[in-house]
């Protein structure tokens, strides 16, 4: 069965991402950016989805939580 990536945290800006990426893989969580690549050729101000798959979604949120990146509130 194919696994489905799932978004779990938007960026307005590309310069927000790298951190955030970076905290989630030391984590061991592989997350997947969409909408990067265009945002960054485009230098445009749109919303980047950090997509983790189904199965990581309760240990990707309570990673951003933890790590000041998102609040509780943002998940309900």
């Amino acid at each position: 069965m194919e696994e489905h990536f799932i978004t779990v945290k938007t960026f307005a800006f590309p310069a927000d991402v790298s951190i955030v990426q970076s905290f989630m893989e030391m984590r061991g969580i592989e997350t997947y950016m969409k909408n990067l690549t265009s945002n960054r050729m485009a230098y445009t101000l749109g919303e980047i989805e950090m997509q983790v798959k189904s199965s990581d979604y309760e240990t990707a949120k309570e990673a951003l939580i933890e790590g000041g990146f998102s609040k509780p509130e943002d998940f309900i």
